[in-house]
């Protein structure tokens, strides 16, 4: 395929948190627009809920077919800040990379290593946030339903096991 005919996907880097606003914008003017999403357990209130969100935030994919023709619409769309450039040359990925990102699921290792992290499990190292344990570091035990935890602390030379809201303890 030559060049010329190739069409590419290029970086637009949107507002903060108005990717979905992008998005809708671009797609209303005829343009193919990419916006790869994860599912992820967050502590929300002290409980873990599931939140989608983008994969990228703050970056979606547009593909033309002609990036100088365009540049001005993409530019211009409510949502957008800009299109990511290196030098004078527009940021831009391949096909395959586009559509590998898309067919990414909840089940795939990358995406679970992901979630892995999004929430914190039975091992991770903590900070406590509030009490008068505050400051200090701890380890997760277990998880005491859906928004408390019991860790194992290091307090006057001795260990301690405490309960804490998942609220109050930071990775």
């Amino acid at each position: 395929m030559s060049e010329v005919s190739r069409q590419w996907w290029y970086v637009v880097q949107t507002k903060p948190r108005q990717e979905l606003r992008a998005r809708a914008n671009l797609e209303n003017q005829a343009f193919d627009v990419a916006l790869p999403m994860l599912t992820l357990e967050r502590i929300k209130r002290g409980k873990r809920t599931p939140t989608t969100e983008p994969l990228f935030p703050g970056y979606i994919f547009v593909k033309l077919p002609d990036y100088s023709q365009n540049f001005h619409k993409i530019r211009s769309t409510f949502g957008v800040t800009k299109v990511v450039k290196f030098g004078d040359a527009p940021a831009r990925l391949s096909e395959q990379l586009v559509t590998d990102m898309l067919a990414l699921g909840d089940d795939s290792p990358q995406v679970q290593e992901m979630q892995r992290y999004a929430a914190p499990q039975p091992g991770d190292k903590v900070e406590i946030l509030d009490g008068p344990f505050k400051g200090l570091f701890a380890e997760i035990l277990k998880l005491d339903g859906a928004s408390r935890c019991v860790v194992l602390l290091d307090f006057l030379h001795k260990q301690v096991r405490a309960e804490f809201e998942l609220s109050d303890v930071k990775r």
